[in-house]
């Protein structure tokens, strides 16, 4: 039970951020083995499916809630859609960031028999050290460093499937992850600069700008643990990952996810998902992975080790 948990999913409430904000005006880890939360939640990433416990009396989308500067506001209790595998079916999910298109490299689609683990295809343009790497991820032999309760990173937190508080001002964003209690703080300031003798980190740090309507994320400064996503595809230190945020209307965003990895991929490659807001009574609640993580205590799943670097 807790292996098939720990590959099967990964993974307060501020006045309800004047309740959501867009209301009035508008395999790899072993978390779900860790808390009493997972078996309520839904697939669509909220509890009881996408939209939340209030999703069939969900009132029409109204405009876009601005900030005093006028930008669209992004604040809310988010139901990013849970993806487990940013690369889909043999690389379906995949796209071209100039045409948001699918395309084409070599071998793509094809299996990797000599691949640890569960079975795996070349479904990502992947360099050589990029194959070697997503060939060679095996969290049942060697370990996941989020089956440990070890952040999760910032591709897998947006990935996962618990939703996301999200606080804007017009200087400021932050990401307030149900996942493990995490979050993630950027500065809309055009002169912040972050110190330049930060060590690497699990999540990196971001800046951000915006392009009309759109808020334009990019996140580098990892510390290369972490993974894109719960199946496992790599990544490196050198990565660098975009995020677009445009708000919609009330209750949408829509999202996209650039992947630059030169050391890991041959090409450039993104993802398009649209976020719903989640309606009260659907609230951000407290997740601690290391409660009643009885699977790795008692030795079911195998302890990650930091890797060689």
């Amino acid at each position: 039970m807790a292996v098939a948990a720990f590959i099967a999913v990964l993974s307060f409430d501020l006045g309800l951020a004047a309740r959501q904000a867009g209301q009035g005006g508008q395999a790899g880890a072993a978390a779900g083995a860790a808390g009493g939360q997972q078996g309520a939640r839904g697939a669509g990433g909220g509890r009881g499916g996408g939209g939340g416990r209030g999703a069939a009396n969900q009132p029409p989308a109204g405009p876009v809630p601005r900030l005093p500067n006028g930008k669209p506001d992004l604040s809310g209790h988010w139901a990013n859609p849970y993806t487990p595998n940013m690369a889909g079916v043999r690389g379906a999910n995949a796209l071209d960031p100039a045409t948001k298109m699918p395309f084409d490299w070599p071998h793509k689609g094809e299996a990797l028999p000599d691949a640890k683990g569960a079975a795996k295809t070349y479904d990502l343009p992947y360099t050589d050290w990029g194959l070697k790497e997503w060939k060679a991820y095996d969290p049942e032999k060697n370990g996941d460093y989020a089956g440990s309760c070890l952040p999760f990173g910032m591709s897998r937190s947006i990935n996962s499937p618990h939703g996301v508080q999200i606080i804007h001002s017009n200087d400021a964003l932050a990401f307030l992850w149900e996942q493990n209690t995490w979050f993630h703080w950027i500065s809309l300031d055009p002169n912040f600069k972050w110190p330049a003798d930060l060590p690497p980190t699990w999540n990196g740090v971001s800046s951000a700008h915006w392009d009309g309507d759109t808020l334009v994320v990019v996140t580098k400064g990892f510390n290369g643990y972490t993974k894109l996503d719960t199946n496992g595809h790599p990544h490196s230190k050198e990565a660098v990952f975009t995020n677009t945020f445009l708000r919609t209307d009330s209750r949408t965003i829509q999202h996209t996810y650039t992947v630059h990895d030169p050391k890991a991929y041959t090409q450039d490659w993104m993802n398009t998902r649209v976020w719903r807001i989640k309606d009260y009574p659907d609230v951000i609640m407290e997740y601690s992975c290391e409660e009643n993580n009885i699977s790795l205590q008692d030795g079911t799943i195998t302890k990650w080790k930091y890797p060689e670097q």
